[in-house]
């Protein structure tokens, strides 16, 4: 008897942490609540900078509009309107863009001509990243998804992920 209680105490004791973590699942409540969203990329809040790559423009107009078709969140376009900043990077393993560079300082002797090139290397999968507005996108984000194709439109399966992921959440107490 003594041996059965010892064993059933330890597998409570084992168990006990997964009882009673939180469940990992579930979204901070600011997402859930939240009401104004920014979509932007890694190359910033300006989708029409020319360093901005295609697919990735592409990829923040189409979450935008499947933000505005699903109704929860209103896009805004200013990070101080911002609740949420959802950051969206298209998947590629390398890319490469060449160009000339010229500089002209305040004087003729910083002025100078060469060439550039902008290179991104990075995660095959697309990437759908939720952060806090407030806390911008160097702090961990509220919520992220991967997947390849993910951010095709104009079904935008990352945004289908989160939205099943924030109804469930609004439905909990």
């Amino acid at each position: 008897m003594k041996r059965v209680l010892s064993l059933c105490f330890f597998v409570l004791f084992l168990l006990a942490p997964s009882v009673i973590a939180k469940d990992k699942s579930s979204l901070p409540k600011l997402v859930v609540n939240a009401q104004y969203v920014m979509v932007t990329t890694y190359y910033g809040e300006n989708l029409a900078n020319p360093r901005v790559p295609p697919d990735d423009r592409q990829a923040a107009s189409d979450v935008q509009n499947a933000i505005q078709d699903w109704g929860r969140y209103i896009v805004v376009y200013d990070r101080k309107d911002a609740d949420l900043i959802i950051l969206v990077r298209k998947g590629r393993i390398a890319e490469a863009e060449g160009g000339i560079g010229i500089h002209a300082g305040s004087n003729r002797s910083s002025s100078s001509l060469g060439t550039m090139a902008n290179v991104d290397a990075g995660d095959p999968q697309d990437m759908l990243a939720v952060y806090q507005a407030t806390q911008g996108v160097d702090s961990p984000p509220l919520w992220r998804g991967r997947m390849t194709g993910g951010l095709n439109g104009p079904t935008v399966q990352l945004v289908e992920e989160l939205r099943t992921k924030v109804e469930a959440a609004a439905k909990t107490p």
